[in-house]
């Protein structure tokens, strides 16, 4: 970890009279699905993925792309090829660690500020890789959304990506199990959506449990 992202995980020590929980999983479990439920339930919920595509197009992370990785990356018009860019970094460890070690300070001084914007008390912060950027200590409770393979196989289909896409992109990840024997609670979502919101349900009151302490 580098000392912007030890001096922003230290902010995040910082938040009081807040619960903030850390949401993870490997690629296509549900994670998504779970923070909208959360956010149903009232808590204020912030996706880290979305903040990744906000902070792509800042100048500074622009520039610091063109720097590491070259105009190869780069469209005609001078725009990020975000496909390009996916290719490169989920092919080759280095690359991805060059990357993250740009995109992953600004998305948290991105979500740090919006919770500071919010008055709720329940936090969710969606973090993919929560785990492999040693994020654990910034939450008060992380959760893992774990599916079988061959579910999370088919939901990516769904989106559009081959088997070998799927593939690549999750060996850049920790091992499902690996990640679900990391967290504090694992939430199994190999039913319906709406068993899915149960178990998300009963973690929301349980985390609200834990704000009151």
């Amino acid at each position: 970890m580098n000392k912007e992202m030890t001096r922003v995980c230290r902010e995040f020590g910082r938040l009081k009279g807040r619960t903030v929980v850390g949401l993870t999983g490997t690629i296509a479990s549900g994670k998504s699905a779970a923070l909208a439920r959360f956010g149903e339930l009232g808590a204020f919920c912030v996706s880290t993925d979305e903040l990744a595509k906000e902070v792509l197009t800042l100048r500074v992370c622009y520039n610091k792309i063109l720097r590491k990785f070259g105009s190869g990356v780069f469209l005609k018009d001078g725009s990020l090829d975000r496909t390009k860019l996916a290719k490169e970094v989920f092919s080759d460890k280095s690359k991805r660690k060059r990357l993250e070690s740009i995109l992953h300070p600004e998305i948290l001084k991105r979500a740090l500020a919006l919770i500071k914007k919010s008055d709720e008390k329940m936090i969710i912060v969606e973090v993919p890789l929560l785990f492999e950027a040693g994020l654990e200590k910034v939450f008060a409770l992380t959760v893992c959304v774990d599916a079988p393979y061959s579910r999370r196989l088919e939901r990516a289909k769904a989106r559009g990506w081959t088997a070998g896409e799927f593939r690549r992109r999750s060996a850049a990840q920790l091992a499902a199990g690996e990640k679900a024997a990391r967290a504090d609670i694992v939430i199994g979502n190999d039913g319906s959506l709406r068993e899915l919101g149960s178990k998300v349900a009963w973690i929301y009151d349980f985390a609200g449990k834990l704000e009151k302490k």
